[in-house]
């Protein structure tokens, strides 16, 4: 079985049983930056910002000065501690980022990384070896149950339980998974929610989409090049049928889908395909569609942290924005698909955002995700919104790709 656990995996505090509701997504179109001071498509990144975030200016300009300094202190930390954090996230309040150790020597290598330490019980290891027991106790899915992972800020495990469809094979999962946890003294938390993630296709029309034929309208993600190839991430869920034709949102053919069968996954190891753009007249950008459409344009990618802002574009809802919630989960997704790795964020989507991109901050975007899946509150319908990305890297180095950015 293989599991993906990133660098930043738990959280803070002890809890036991809790009960509470779930949320999480978003993507973006770009162009360089013309010089100094703020350019249009970053005013247009701030003013999404202040409409999903609820920020005055001021409050979105301080915090993303904030959020850049935390994912440098990340990359820093990452370095310094070689995996043993065991956890991190950006703490809104302070504006700092927060890393979750278990001893002195690793306390000290944080703060001289510019982070907050918190110290914790549960190692890394610990939490990452319990993890991969409930993993083997739910095989290929258990009925009523959406998903598993590391929280954060909890140093502790949680199950996601969808209260509709809940089962007596429900409770008995999650009886074991807590049972699996009591010698540790690990604490396994339910989230029961009357709502699950999907994967989301659809037939909407409008921003930057591409068809893959037999699977629907979906989101392109970002422009890629690698092995003699050029083309672009989706979800793999769009990209299952080998060998089939892709359309752009004008109808043309751009290039072919999951070439030779090779590139498509939809599972355990992740949700994410390729498109090879074969077809001469379509060129290749660092572009992902903004608000209103205004472009901004990636300069390179990033691994999502727990508590820091990020932006999502989509053919169906378009640009909307929201705080990551969770990385490094496990999502049960309706019909039997399990996969590992997925983030969630409070950003709202809608059917026929997948394969849409995640972005981080104006000034300097970094790509995050791609769009994999949401729950049934949408941008239209409001309510708690819960959306679902597949980090970007893990698609890049499979496959061993370079991500078109700005300057390429």
């Amino acid at each position: 079985m293989h599991r993906r656990h990133r660098t930043a995996a738990v959280r803070g505090a002890a809890a036991a049983v809790v009960l509470a509701a779930v949320t999480p997504l978003a993507a973006a179109h770009a162009t360089p930056s013309p010089g100094p001071g703020p350019r249009p498509t970053d005013r247009a990144m701030l003013d999404a910002m202040r409409r999903d975030l609820g920020l005055t200016p001021a409050q979105a300009r301080a915090r993303l000065a904030q959020e850049t300094e935390a994912a440098r202190a990340a990359k820093a930390v990452r370095q310094a501690l070689a995996g043993r954090a065991a956890g991190m996230w950006f703490d809104k309040k302070s504006g700092k980022l927060v890393v979750a150790v278990t001893g002195d020597a690793d306390a000290k290598l944080v703060k001289d990384a510019g982070a907050v330490a918190q110290r914790v019980t549960h190692s890394r290891a610990q939490l990452t070896g319990l993890l991969a027991q409930i993993d083997t106790k739910a095989g290929k899915g258990v009925p009523g149950v959406t998903g598993w992972g590391v929280d954060e800020r909890a140093n502790a495990l949680t199950v996601r339980v969808d209260t509709r469809t809940r089962t007596a094979a429900t409770d008995s999962f999650v009886e074991e998974a807590q049972q699996l946890g009591a010698p540790t003294g690990i604490p396994v938390r339910v989230v029961r929610a009357a709502d699950a993630p999907r994967q989301q296709g659809g037939t909407v029309v409008g921003g930057e989409r591409w068809s893959p034929g037999e699977e629907g309208i979906c989101s392109i993600g970002f422009s890629v090049t690698g092995g003699g190839r050029r083309g672009f991430l989706t979800a793999g869920h769009c990209t299952e049928t080998a060998d089939q034709a892709a359309y752009g949102k004008d109808g043309s053919r751009m290039g072919t889908s999951n070439r030779g069968g090779t590139h498509s996954v939809d599972g355990r190891e992740g949700d994410f395909g390729l498109v090879d753009v074969d077809q001469p007249a379509w060129k290749l950008s660092p572009d992902v569609a903004g608000q209103s459409g205004a472009p901004v344009a990636v300069t390179g990618s990033q691994e999502g942290i727990v508590g820091t802002s990020v932006c999502r574009s989509g053919e169906a809802s378009g640009w909307h924005c929201g705080e990551i919630t969770a990385v490094d989960q496990t999502v049960d997704y309706d019909g039997g698909v399990v996969v590992d790795g997925l983030s969630f964020t409070d950003a709202c989507s809608t059917a026929g955002d997948s394969g849409g991109s995640y972005v981080t901050q104006p000034g300097d975007p970094k790509a995050v995700g791609i769009h994999s899946g949401g729950g049934t509150a949408t941008c239209s319908t409001g309510g708690d919104t819960m959306t679902v990305f597949q980090p970007v890297d893990e698609a890049l180095t499979k496959w061993q790709l370079t991500l078109t950015t700005a300057g390429t």
